[in-house]
């Protein structure tokens, strides 16, 4: 058994203990296949009930549509304005079961709101905490008080749950716990270098104080997009911000003026090596800029590449079922967690560093339960200067 498949076992052997608890708090690392545990207590709840999904974002949906109907244990409906006034005239004589999905921002609007007070929920499944002041937080709390069943996914891992909850039970897989079923308490991501010239190091470092960014700014399109946006929204403002203004456009030219980017070029080396290997995704900062990036410089230099949505996955899985090369999926580390299915075998190949401890703690748990079989992150210096370690 991988250390993935025994870390996941362990999880839902904890989960089962507290099937028949009226609330339930999940805390687990990456890698650790939440949604596929949660999707198995999800297709055994739908058999005889109704089961609601909650998510917070709508790429996170899609990939809950698509787990859980590989399940295929009951429908899986996405539950919009439309479905919401059917469900809602639905008889108590018509048949109670099935899933449905939705987003937080559906919950709070009208036919949705008002479907959901009539609806006899089996099981609530929340994919993350909303915050204590969200407007949100009361829809939620209807439905809550409506189901017999709920189950919160708490990332943050704070000390306390959720106090809206009403004396839950804690379901908790900790990250040490992963190190310890691994067994490589050290495994740690390897490098490729960077040279970074002192031109564009000059730029990113007047780019870093003009926006008061004490970590700096990680690549070309994010340094772009920042400063598009601080042009933007300065417009209207006093001479000081003018000012600012002025550098940004200045810096904006600068950076158009450089040559290629060794970001971009040494990223696509350690992608065509890692590549004979097997499957790779490179993983980008948080903008969709950044992705299309990296996925035209890709498809430049001949490699086919793949974004992480639902419609492309299923594409990408076809592709490698019928032996031709692995096409490369460029993604978001918040792309990776709707479906931490994708990891399975596959090299993090990532375009700039983590810096966040959310980024660093997803990475070192990616590893340590072998949802990934390795990860190369860059270090960056200038021509002739020694390489960081």
């Amino acid at each position: 058994m991988t250390a993935r498949m025994s870390v996941q076992a362990l999880l839902a052997e904890r989960l089962d203990r507290v099937r028949y608890e009226r609330h339930i708090v999940l805390r687990a690392p990456a890698g650790s296949g939440v949604t596929q545990t949660l999707a198995e207590v999800i297709a055994r709840t739908a058999a005889p009930g109704f089961v609601l999904v909650v998510s917070s974002r709508r790429d996170l949906l899609e990939q809950w549509v698509f787990v859980l109907e590989r399940h295929g244990a009951a429908p899986v409906h996405l539950l919009k304005s439309d479905l919401a006034l059917e469900v809602a005239s639905r008889t108590p004589a018509e048949p109670h079961r099935g899933i449905f999905v939705t987003t937080m921002a559906e919950i709070r609007r009208g036919p949705v709101k008002v479907a959901l007070k009539s609806l006899p929920l089996a099981l609530l499944v929340l994919d993350t905490t909303p915050r204590p002041d969200s407007v949100t937080l009361a829809a939620i709390l209807d439905v809550v008080r409506n189901a017999r069943q709920t189950i919160v996914v708490d990332q943050d891992f704070g000390e306390r749950v959720p106090a809206w909850l009403h004396r839950p039970s804690l379901v908790e897989l900790t990250l040490n716990e992963a190190i310890a079923i691994s067994g490589e308490p050290h495994v740690r991501p390897e490098t490729y270098p960077v040279s970074l010239s002192p031109a564009e190091r000059s730029i990113f470092e007047q780019v870093a104080r003009l926006l008061e960014k004490r970590d700096g700014v990680r690549s070309r399109p994010a340094v772009h997009s920042a400063l598009m946006r601080l042009i933007s929204n300065g417009r209207e403002t006093g001479r000081g911000d003018m000012d600012k203004i002025d550098m940004a456009w200045n810096l904006v030219d600068s950076l158009e003026g450089l040559g290629p980017d060794p970001r971009l070029l040494a990223m696509t080396e350690t992608v065509l090596q890692r590549r004979r290997l097997g499957p790779v995704i490179v993983v980008t900062g948080p903008l969709r800029a950044e992705v299309e990036y990296v996925r035209d410089h890709l498809a430049a230099q001949g490699v086919p590449t793949e974004p992480l949505t639902l419609h492309e996955l299923r594409k990408a899985r076809a592709v490698k079922a019928s032996g031709s090369p692995h096409p490369v999926i460029v993604a978001t580390r918040t792309g990776l967690e709707s479906d931490e299915s994708v990891l399975e075998d596959a090299t993090l190949v990532y375009f700039s560093r983590p810096r966040s401890n959310p980024d660093n703690t997803w990475l070192l748990s990616a590893l340590h339960t072998g949802a990934a079989r390795a990860a190369i992150i860059p270090i960056e210096s200038q021509p002739g200067e020694a390489q960081e370690t």
